[in-house]
């Protein structure tokens, strides 16, 4: 996963989540946005698409990075570490970026989030505007 060494300890705990699957990794990039004014605090997790996806294993690939995703937001929030507030943005190549936040993860469900990335990254791969 790019840079995860040299990431706070919210990537950490994406990478812990996700594990080392580098099949499945090599498809994203996380970085993180701080909260302005709020010293330590994480205000987005942002995923970026960095290489193709093939159409056979995009859905599972999604369900996988959203599950992940879910499930360690879940987990911070279980813990007392916050989590409510934190935004999941994905930069897609040609699009205009997603955001959910973590009740929207919960809310929405994985399946639909899947869903809607699925379409933005095939509009994308279209070329559609």
């Amino acid at each position: 996963m790019d840079g995860v060494a040299d990431t706070g300890r919210e990537l950490h705990g994406i990478a812990g989540w996700l594990g080392d699957d580098t099949a499945f990794t090599d498809h994203w990039r996380f970085t993180e946005e701080p909260a302005p004014g709020r010293a330590g605090l994480v205000e987005a997790i942002v995923v970026t698409v960095v290489s193709n996806i093939a159409a056979a294993t995009l859905h599972e690939q999604l369900n996988a990075l959203f599950g992940g995703l879910a499930g360690w937001l879940r987990s911070r929030r279980r813990l007392g570490s916050g989590g409510d507030d934190i935004v999941v943005r994905v930069e897609l190549e040609n699009r205009d970026p997603l955001r959910f936040t973590a009740a929207e993860l919960d809310d929405l469900g994985v399946p639909e989030i899947v869903d809607r990335v699925r379409a933005e990254l095939e509009a994308g791969t279209a070329g559609e505007a």
